[in-house]
């Protein structure tokens, strides 16, 4: 009985020992000082060059840094790490409505070397410089060794309900009949145009389908990224002959677009 407490406590011991003797796993921690020195020195660039300066996003900072954590976790540097989503979807989980997006990574020593590997190369220079991108979140983390470095890039729009896109359509059709010399048409509930919509999106294709009877004027189907730009789209209603419309909006990706865009209808009544 002596004999085998005695072997549990030297097993206990060697244990305990080897436990002390393990090397800790490495710390790690976000450098926020080194963002906001990365997007600095980001829109330095491109204003030196007559870009527009890019803004940064908080939800894009966010996808970024926990990219730059899956790096520093894995010792990698690379944009898709095993088991990770792909980077379209990290993007659309923070629910950001953008046409245009790409990123950079990269590990250095601190932030300026960082900033200079990817001005040097071809690649991520394209993506620092690119005229169409508005937004930038920048996440890194800081190591003993140096600093895993992620930078998302978009060409982002003012977050939209599937509400408020069908009333900004609904504006800038009235607002071109003015323009026009033509009268507003009255707007009237139409629920079934939204189902009509998002069957679309769904279908990857434009087709109203069966919306034209005696009651119906016209109809018009549509994509739209930026809703600020749907006036030329609608340009063959402001002087159709009609007496109301309805609108119908539906958010949403497809084989065609891997993005999220709105799936619009617009109908026209006598």
């Amino acid at each position: 009985m002596r004999a085998v407490r005695l072997l549990l406590l030297l097993l206990t011991l060697a244990i305990a020992l080897c436990a002390k003797s393990a090397p800790r796993t490495a710390s790690y921690s976000f450098a926020p000082q080194a963002e906001q020195e990365i997007a600095r020195l980001v829109n330095r660039e491109r204003q030196a060059r007559g870009l527009p300066a890019l803004v940064m996003d908080e939800r894009l900072r966010q996808v970024a840094r926990r990219h730059s954590a899956l790096m520093a976790s894995t010792g990698e540097v690379d944009h898709q790490l095993p088991g990770e989503p792909q980077f379209l979807s990290r993007l659309q989980s923070q629910r950001v409505r953008f046409d245009a997006s790409g990123e950079n990574v990269a590990f250095d020593r601190d932030a300026a070397g960082a900033h200079a590997a990817l001005m040097n190369s071809p690649r991520h220079r394209a993506n620092i410089l690119r005229e169409q991108y508005n937004s930038i979140g920048v996440g890194v983390l800081q190591t003993s060794t140096g600093i895993y470095v992620t930078q998302d890039f978009i060409r982002g729009f003012p977050e939209a309900s599937v509400e408020q896109a069908e009333d900004e359509v609904a504006r800038h059709l009235n607002e071109l009949r003015r323009a026009a010399g033509a009268p507003d048409l009255s707007r009237v509930s139409a629920p079934d145009l939204r189902k009509r919509a998002c069957d679309m999106a769904r279908s990857n294709q434009l087709n109203p389908g069966s919306l034209i009877s005696s009651r119906v004027a016209s109809s018009m189907a549509f994509t739209a990224v930026d809703l600020a730009h749907t006036s030329a789209t609608l340009a063959g209603l402001k002087t159709r002959q009609a007496r109301s419309f309805a609108v119908g909006a539906c958010y949403q990706s497809s084989a065609t677009y891997e993005n999220p865009v709105f799936w619009i209808v617009v109908v026209t009544y006598f």
